[in-house]
């Protein structure tokens, strides 16, 4: 769907619309870890499972049209889509702006896909933005409609709202729901149609079980042996509840909550410090579907920097998000000291 956006988008839109924009694509790749070798004694053997995981890799393209502040600098001669624009959180000027990103990406093993589009108007006394984003890297895949009103008290703005947002049935466990008796493994798997069934290791083919010899209850599951012991299954039990949990999940479809919104921003530039801070609240959730959110979500940051002398200077960087119960923040903190 994201690629056809991409695809599809010069077709729909005026020259205007990329005027002053910039396009990019990229990609990397690196090295992993080396990894530790590992083994596992099955059926008398012994087996290495070490696990090669082979190369992270990040793979970009987009196209944005932001305005930037005082304090940031143009940026290098080309664009790595890992360059974060302060307008993402507050316009220093009235006018259309957009992002649009789309990322793939393999970290530690963990592939993964990263989209962030939005379109945003910002007018005298009003705020429209629509959004489509999904960060892989903490599973938080939403839409929105966000539409406010707005006034700025010269370095301070305030705005308020309404935003209708599209998204998975989160803080909904399925498997907790549908098995309270899940310490209960036998019990929970023969619900779920698994079968123990007693076999043996006839070693001298007499058809009877010997003292030396060893026996077990292997697990079936439509005719297919999914653990040779109980021990086997006990560590596949385990990987149940996900897997179970995304199949209902798939099944509910999205959700959709209407919320109100109020933000606030505050923007000071000197000679010798800047700061930009900002914060977004969600509340009075109402779920236009059954398993719409009732979370109160909120983000914030800050970002500034202080010049003490022609030598010393001193910078920070927090951004902080809860939307549906997943986190994400960033931390920058530094010290810069230049030798005349």
């Amino acid at each position: 769907m994201i690629k056809y956006i991409f695809l599809l988008l010069p077709f729909f839109c005026s020259g205007q619309f990329y005027k002053y924009a910039t396009i990019y694509a990229g990609g990397n790749s690196s090295a992993m870890m080396t990894v530790q070798e590992s083994y596992q004694y099955i059926d008398n053997q012994l087996v290495e499972n070490t696990i090669d995981e082979g190369a992270n890799y990040r793979y970009f393209i987009g196209i944005k049209k932001l305005s930037r502040f005082k304090f940031e600098k143009k940026p290098k001669f080309y664009y790595d889509g890992n360059e974060k624009n302060a307008s993402i959180h507050r316009s220093p000027v009235d006018k259309f702006e957009y992002l649009l990103q789309y990322e793939s990406i393999k970290n530690r093993g963990v592939e993964y896909k990263s989209h962030d589009i939005w379109l945003r108007y910002v007018g005298e006394n009003t705020i429209s933005k629509i959004q489509f984003s999904n960060n892989g890297y903490i599973d938080l895949n939403y839409k929105a409609i966000d539409l406010r009103f707005k006034h700025d008290f010269r370095r301070l703005r305030a705005s308020l709202g309404g935003v209708v947002r599209n998204h998975p049935a989160y803080s909904l466990n399925p498997f907790k729901n549908d098995f309270p008796n899940a310490d209960d493994f036998e019990a929970v798997a023969n619900e779920l149609g698994y079968q123990s069934e007693y076999w043996f290791i006839d070693a001298n083919n007499n058809g009877y079980l010997d003292r030396l010899e060893q026996s077990f209850y292997r697990w079936i599951l439509d005719g297919q042996v999914i653990a040779q012991n109980t021990a086997q299954f006990l560590q596949h039990y385990a990987t149940i509840p996900v897997q179970y949990n995304i199949e209902k999940l798939a099944e509910l479809g999205n959700q959709n909550t209407l919320s109100g919104v109020v933000g606030v921003s505050y923007y000071l530039h000197l000679d010798n410090f800047f700061i930009l801070a900002y914060g977004n609240y969600f509340f009075i959730n109402h779920k236009l579907t059954e398993y719409g959110s009732d979370t109160n979500d909120y983000d914030y940051g800050i970002i500034g920097n202080l010049k003490i002398t022609k030598s010393l200077s001193l910078y920070s960087q927090l951004e902080y998000l809860n939307y549906f119960n997943r986190e994400n923040y960033t931390i920058n903190l530094g010290i810069n000291f230049i030798i005349i």
